[in-house]
């Protein structure tokens, strides 16, 4: 009996934590989406990205996307 009672009283202790996660992941994405919104009602300027963008991406990452953009630009103005 005592067994199953600490079996349960584990499964609901993870389950709480993992609530906890999702609760924040949550929160985050709220709190992202919000900065976006304000972004693009009071600057959006079309040359750089969201500021959610940045916080989910490492700078490695955006180092990449960057570099990239430059390079499919650059082929299109070769090929005009």
């Amino acid at each position: 009996m005592r067994n199953q009672s600490n079996i349960l009283k584990s499964g609901m202790q993870k389950f709480i934590v993992l609530l906890k996660n999702m609760i924040q992941k949550i929160k985050l994405r709220i709190k992202l989406i919000n900065m976006d919104m304000k972004w693009k009602i009071m600057c959006e300027c079309c040359f750089s990205f969201t500021p959610s963008f940045y916080y989910t991406h490492t700078d490695e990452e955006i180092e990449h996307i960057i570099k990239e953009l430059r390079e499919f630009i650059m082929d299109y103005k070769d090929e005009k």
